[in-house]
This record gives C-alpha cells, sequence and structure tokens, in this order.
C-alpha cells in the first residue's frame, strides 16, 4: 500500500471472508446435519457456548451486518412496521427472521436455544418474540448495568479490569450472577445430554487473554505511528473477532493482523491522503459516513473509537480467580460509555477534539464538560449523517475549535 491509499488490509478482508464462511459451514451442519446452534447478546453467554462445541451468533454482530454492512435496515424497519412492531437496532435480526429471503449471509439457521437479557424490557422482548418466530427455546438471564456498582468507577478505573474488576461490582451481585450462569449449564447440560467441559473453558478464557494481547500491542502501534497505518473501517471490522474470541482460528487472524501492521509501519504507509489534525469518535458506530468530508474538506482525520480501545478489556487475570467467577465479573464491568475513559483513548492516539452524538447538540452535556476540562475540542453531532447541516456544524467546529488553535 502507497502512502496516502485507503485500501482494505489483507489481513481484515481475512477476517471477513472467515466470517461468511463460518456462517455458512453453520447453516449447513444445522440444516442438513442436525446440528446445534444458538443467539445470545453480547457479553452474555458465547464463551460458555463455545466450551459447549456450539457455534453462536451475537445478536449485536448480526444486527450491525444487517444495518451496516448490508444497509438493509430500511428494508427491515419496514418488515417490523408491517408486522405492529416499532423498530430499533436491536431488532433487526428479529425482521430478519420474518423475511428470511433478504436476510444477508443467506440468513440463520433455527437455533437450539436464545438466551434474552433483562438488560432492559425490550430488548428481552425482542427476544422473546424473535424465539418465538423460530419456534425455539428462549432463556432469560439477567444481565442490569445499572445495578452493577459496588461504588463510582475510581480515577483510571479502565487500568483495572484486568485484575482488579472485583473492587469496582457488588460483590453479591456478581455471587448471583454466577449462580444463574451455572444454573444454565445444568440446563445446558441435561438439554444436550452433554456435560460442560470445564478445561475447555478454561482454554477459551486463556485464549482470549492471548488474542486480547495481540489487539493491544497492534494498536498500541497503531495509535504512535504518523500518518495513521490503519484506518478507521479497518480498525471496526476487525472487531468481528470479538465476537468468537478465544478460538484458534480468531487468534491467528488476530496475530496475522499484527503482522500486518508491523509491515505497514516498516512501509511507511498511511491511510489517509491528508492529517492536518486527529479526531477521536466517542461513539459505537461504524466509520462515519460524514467521514470522507471531513478528510476532503479540512484534511481531519477520525483516528480511533470505542471499538479500538474496548477490546482489551475482555482479558482477565485467571490466576486470581476460577473462569467463571472471571467472567461474570466481566460480564458486569466491562467498559461503560464513559467519557474520562474516552479522553484517555482520544489523547492516546494525539486526537485533538472528539465527536459524540448527542441528540440536542444545543444543549450542556456531561461529555462536552468532561472533554472540554481535559483541553480538547468537543463535536456533539446529533445524528450519523453526510448532509448539509452535518457540513456546517463540522465546519463551524474546525474553524473555530480546531484551526484557530494551531
Amino acid at each position: 500500500m502507497k502512502p496516502g491509499e485507503q485500501t482494505r488490509l489483507a489481513s481484515v478482508d481475512a477476517v471477513r471472508a472467515h466470517q461468511r464462511t463460518w456462517l455458512e459451514e453453520t447453516r449447513a451442519a444445522v440444516g442438513e446435519g442436525g446440528g446445534r446452534f444458538a443467539i445470545c447478546n453480547a457479553d452474555d453467554f458465547e464463551e460458555i457456548f463455545t466450551a459447549f462445541g456450539i457455534p453462536v451468533m451475537v445478536v449485536n454482530y448480526w444486527n450491525s451486518i444487517v444495518t451496516f454492512s448490508e444497509r438493509k435496515g430500511p428494508h427491515f424497519g419496514a418488515v417490523l412496521r408491517e408486522r405492529g412492531y416499532t423498530p430499533n437496532m436491536f431488532s433487526m435480526g428479529l425482521a430478519t427472521t420474518l423475511d428470511p429471503a433478504e436476510a444477508p449471509w443467506g440468513g440463520l439457521p433455527k437455533p437450539t436455544i436464545m438466551i434474552g437479557t433483562t438488560r432492559d424490557e425490550t430488548q428481552l422482548r425482542v427476544m422473546e418474540l424473535w424465539a418465538r418466530a423460530f419456534g425455539c427455546e428462549c432463556y432469560p438471564l439477567d444481565f442490569s448495568w445499572t445495578s452493577q456498582y459496588r461504588q463510582l468507577p475510581p480515577p483510571g478505573w479502565w487500568n483495572l479490569h484486568f485484575s482488579r474488576s472485583g473492587e469496582m461490582i457488588d460483590p453479591a451481585r456478581h455471587a448471583e450472577r454466577v449462580r444463574q450462569m451455572e444454573r444454565l449449564i445444568a440446563h445446558l447440560e441435561e438439554r444436550l445430554d452433554q456435560p460442560f467441559d470445564h478445561a475447555r473453558f478454561r482454554e477459551i478464557m486463556e485464549g482470549i487473554n492471548e488474542q486480547m494481547a495481540l489487539w493491544q500491542e497492534a494498536f498500541d502501534l497503531i495509535a504512535t505511528v504518523r500518518p495513521l497505518p490503519v484506518s478507521l473501517r479497518d480498525q471496526t471490522a476487525l472487531y468481528q473477532l470479538n465476537w468468537q474470541r478465544g478460538t484458534a482460528p480468531n487468534i491467528a487472524l488476530m496475530r496475522d493482523f499484527l503482522t500486518e501492521v508491523r509491515q505497514l509501519v516498516a512501509d511507511g504507509a498511511g491511510c489517509y491522503p491528508q492529517e492536518r489534525f486527529r479526531l477521536y469518535l466517542a461513539t459505537s458506530g461504524n466509520d462515519p459516513l460524514y467521514h470522507r468530508y471531513l478528510r476532503e474538506r479540512w484534511g481531519g482525520a477520525i483516528v480511533s473509537s470505542r471499538y479500538s480501545g474496548i477490546a482489551p478489556m475482555y482479558a482477565r487475570d485467571l490466576s486470581r480467580e476460577g473462569p467463571l467467577e472471571a467472567l461474570a465479573a466481566r460480564q458486569l464491568f466491562l467498559f461503560d460509555k464513559e467519557p474520562h475513559w474516552e479522553v484517555h483513548e482520544a489523547k492516546r492516539w494525539g486526537a485533538q477534539g472528539v465527536i459524540g452524538l448527542e441528540r440536542d447538540p444545543s444543549l450542556p452535556s456531561r461529555y462536552r464538560r468532561v472533554v472540554e476540562a481535559a483541553g480538547l475540542a468537543y463535536l456533539a453531532l446529533p445524528r450519523d449523517a453526510d448532509d448539509e447541516e452535518i457540513h456546517g456544524l463540522i465546519d463551524c467546529f474546525v474553524q473555530t475549535r480546531i484551526l484557530e488553535g494551531q
């Protein structure tokens, strides 16, 4: 790749190809061989299914494929409205089952079980309706972000995940979470007529640590190099590896990515033609539609987002507690949309400003207060769009908050 070109990395294309092949093979095994399959919410139960040898699709990932990768959100939103449902990002998977002929990548096979979540009532209801559409079991597993904390996270809480996350979660809540998972494991053992492989489960948790160490090394390198060697688009696409984390294929794909990053740095390759200033994206979305305008009009590069920094937080110190206890602690405290952490990330990437989504950008917000108190500029946008209103907000921000300070 020549300096200034923005092309897809071979290692990231390999991740995309692997995911498609995995789904094709899973669909064939379930449909033709009577194999098993599961669907669960992100960070609920994925590692347990992997230890059982059951392929699992994560709701969040499938919804992202529908909405962002295949851009079929408008179609499946209409499918939901025709049936009297109010569309939202979490319900796109349900819509693909209601209209399987339009489902991306050939659609999903019928699951053996789906894990519902009480993260909020809407998500649990969507999972119940989705399971009914498939004709399979829905098992609700409690998950509450709002009751997880024993105390407010201390300064620098993002450095405590690996070995000290237990200091930040309620011990009774943690114990109950472990009991819930043990009950669900026992239910699956009976339902599948198969014992749970605790040794395999530990291997997966150790594999996650290995995968995240490779991720950390690669992204530490990307963040410090000028010009930026890996685009935000490819950074976000790489996050697909987190949906089958800790498995040998995904560890190998992560290692290939690190190798390619090292070569890009050695070659002096840059992914954007201009990089006059850097911005950090404080959202969980993909590479935004307005990014091209920002680059071509102002030479501004969005160099990172939440996804680039969240992944290493999946790693856990298994020498301090058992794998199941470590998994429960991670589920109760993985990350939060918290501005102090995002300021830390923005500065790590050398960004001069932070972009956030605010329904009404004219109103004061905690994000704005924290970001600006840290000496960074803050751009609040009402939506991820590429239109005249968004361009106008970008123009004003760059002229008054970025260029004036140069």
